[in-house]
């Protein structure tokens, strides 16, 4: 899976992340650094995902990006997880 991307846009902050058929992403967010707990704000998000939640401005923000499937061939669950962060 490429590499998650996190950018600001006009209306808040805009993730892009690649999910095949099959795949769900569920995003997790922490607000203000290491000491903030993680919340998850989308369950099945699709891409790209756009939160819209107000920050106020120079607040650092991270993404925890966790993309499960069902691997039926194989009788297993495979994850993929990605961390991000950027200063709204």
């Amino acid at each position: 899976m490429p590499v998650p991307e996190l950018v600001l846009a006009p209306t808040g902050r805009r993730l892009t992340f690649s999910a095949h058929p099959g795949e769900r992403a569920h995003i997790f967010r922490r607000v203000g650094g290491a000491a903030g707990p993680w919340h998850r704000v989308a369950v099945n998000a699709r891409c790209p995902f756009l939160d819209e939640d107000v920050l106020a401005p120079g607040t650092a923000v991270e993404y925890y990006v966790h993309v499960q499937s069902d691997a039926a061939a194989e009788g297993s669950l495979q994850n993929r997880s990605h961390l991000l962060s950027i200063t709204t």
